[in-house]
């Protein structure tokens, strides 16, 4: 069955057209939110391997908070290595939201994520963005899977107030309590009102580490249709509070 899923969304990454998927943040949201109370810190580090220009480097760090329950915000703070020279990347702000119950015997969860960024024009020429996150995620006792069709909504610019599909995938199977390997598709098909103007897809391959205090998800893989050959990432999530 996790076989057969692999495959599945392997062919649907590899035929879909999309647009660049966010440079600094690499990412399959899962629909958990902190606990109340709860400060912990992801860092997201990455790098590009560009065609016919220097490769590119990204470092992140976004801090959350638990509000509530069921509400979590966080912010970004973005930094970029191209060609030696370290740049601020801009930042971003966010708000997560779940349902405070999940559905079928505790196994799916559903979420939304929304934020506001302001991204130097070398990264984003429009500089001001939005994206509205809505998440999907099915946990059992061997697998895992979330899916997170995103909408992005350029502020500023010629797309401004058009919203952007920027659909983003993973599967996972349990190798151990605490380790999985599986697979994370990122992709997008453009403005809605022009679905398939862009043809780009990135497909990794990735390892995830669940621990007490520390989460880690390793990925790497092929990206086509843009700059960008082949894409590594690391992602350490810190959450000393947690039990």
């Amino acid at each position: 069955m996790y076989a057969r899923w692999l495959c599945f969304v392997t062919a649907a990454a590899l035929v879909t057209p999309a647009r660049a998927q966010d440079a600094f943040e690499i990412q399959v949201y899962a629909s958990d939110t902190a606990a109340r109370g709860e400060a912990g810190l992801e860092v997201h580090a990455n790098h590009h391997f560009v065609r016919d220009a220097a490769d590119a480097s990204h470092l992140t760090f976004e801090p959350h908070y638990g509000v509530l329950e069921w509400l979590e915000v966080g912010g970004y703070l973005q930094t970029a290595l191209t060609d030696g020279d370290v740049a601020f990347g801009g930042g971003k702000l966010r708000v997560k939201a779940r349902m405070p119950r999940r559905l079928w015997h505790d196994r799916i969860g559903l979420a939304v994520n929304t934020e506001v960024s302001a991204v130097p024009e070398q990264f984003e020429p429009d500089v001001w963005g939005s994206e509205v996150r809505p998440i999907a995620d099915l946990t059992t006792t061997d697998f895992y899977a979330s899916i997170n069709p995103i909408l992005a909504i350029d502020l500023r610019g010629e797309l401004a107030g058009h919203p952007q599909l920027e659909p983003a995938v993973k599967l996972a199977g349990r190798l151990s309590p605490r380790w999985s390997l599986g697979v994370e598709a990122y992709g997008a098909f453009g403005p809605i009102d022009d679905l398939g103007s862009e043809h780009v897809g990135t497909l990794l391959a990735a390892v995830d580490y669940a621990g007490r205090w520390l989460d880690l998800n390793v990925g790497a893989g092929p990206s086509w249709g843009g700059d960008d050959g082949a894409i590594i990432k690391i992602i350490v999530g810190v959450h000393p509070s947690s039990e």
